[in-house]
């Protein structure tokens, strides 16, 4: 008997046609060029009502637009499964602020790290929940304390997310592994044990990102869907390119980018390293070949001022290019999934005019950093 297939596209005709009854409300070239024009929160408001977010003259309007769309894609998605994929990235984001906070109470492991710096952060499982790992370091309260409080970090908690944030605090904090997912507290256990032995606490967000991508990537594989699995791929191809930007603007070691890598989409770690020896002109004719032209140009102009923020502008473009080719798309969970992260890349050019805006800064410099919406790029 054959088995049936973990994604049907034919269980998603209700959700493609509810989707694509809202798609028109995501900000078109008008009422983005709008965005970056407005002079006042009240501007911004205006916009937002005018693109379908619910109490648009609210403080946390964003927040509540983020908690909306998780929720609608919960109750369209046939495959639970996708959300879930996504939602990996806000608990490793919690996990990160998290870990970073109780980093004060951890004692060190080594008063030597160097000497225990060897390890190539490559060579490691596909999987963290396969690592057999020591366990997380107890606290270590100094006489003024009482505790760790949650409260202290709690506004740097994002929602929703697989895992409440009190909870994943308190699985960490009291060493509690049954509360949680192992895969997310074998990852804590990792981090910590980097830390206590370097007291770097940059690696934490290497590790976690790590495990972020490992772990999302892991699921949209079990899924099987091309666009979603794609997605993923591309996101840490960018990623990966981007350490290596910087690392090269910033002349570090090859060591160091290999620290930074997350784990390879369409472009292997060996081609990664082996492009920050390469000369400009390599690196550029490389790239010009296939589907990261558009980043090219990058690695063969000199830094400039807000180089790297372009780069990332560039990127987001071409995420929203891989978005819009679900356009051609009868049925199937590519469209609400394309609606979904293309809500929140517009949220973040929001974010982005908001911040500006706060700063006094000209409308010519919010237009070279907002992005473009899925309607502009269609």
């Amino acid at each position: 008997m054959l088995k049936k297939p973990l994604v049907d596209s034919n269980q998603y005709g209700f959700a493609t046609g509810r989707i694509r009854a809202l798609e028109g409300q995501l900000m078109d070239i008008a009422r983005l060029n709008r965005l970056i024009e407005a002079r006042n929160p009240e501007d911004i408001a205006r916009v937002l009502a005018d693109s379908g977010y619910a109490s648009s003259d609210a403080p946390d309007v964003l927040d509540r637009e983020t908690a909306e769309l998780y929720k609608l894609a919960g109750e369209v998605m046939v495959n639970k499964e996708f959300v879930d994929a996504l939602l990996v990235f806000n608990d490793c984001h919690n996990l990160k602020a998290i870990e970073k906070y109780l980093a004060a109470w951890w004692s060190r492991l080594s008063e030597n790290p160097e000497d225990e710096y060897e390890k190539d952060p490559l060579a490691r499982p596909d999987r963290l929940a396969d690592l057999e790992s020591p366990t997380l370091p107890e606290i270590e309260l100094p006489a003024t304390d009482d505790t760790a409080n949650f409260s202290a970090i709690s506004d740097l908690m994002v929602h929703p997310s697989l895992v409440e944030p009190e909870l994943l605090f308190k699985a960490i904090r009291d060493r509690t592994p049954d509360s949680i997912p192992a895969w997310l507290y074998q990852g804590a256990i990792e981090a910590a044990t980097a830390v206590r032995t370097r007291y770097d606490i940059a690696e934490i967000d290497q590790i976690i990102d790590r495990l972020a991508y490992t772990e999302a990537i892991h699921r949209a594989q079990e899924l099987g869907n091309p666009f979603f699995l794609n997605y993923l791929f591309l996101r840490a191809d960018l990623a990966n390119l981007g350490s290596l930007l910087r690392s090269r603007l910033l002349k570090a070691d090859q060591r160091t980018l290999s620290q930074t890598l997350l784990p390879a989409g369409k472009i292997s770690h060996t081609m990664l390293l082996g492009w920050f020896v390469a000369e400009p002109e390599q690196i550029t004719a490389d790239l010009a070949q296939g589907p990261f032209a558009e980043l090219a140009p990058f690695y063969s102009t000199p830094n400039q001022r807000g180089m790297l923020a372009a780069f990332g502008k560039a990127c987001d473009h071409l995420i929203l290019d891989h978005l819009k080719t679900t356009q051609y798309i009868l049925r199937g969970p590519e469209v609400p999934l394309a609606y979904l992260l293309a809500r929140l890349l517009e949220i973040k050019n929001v974010r982005i005019a908001q911040t500006l805006l706060r700063n006094k800064l000209p409308s010519a410099q919010i237009r070279e950093l907002a992005r473009d919406s899925l309607a502009a790029r269609r």
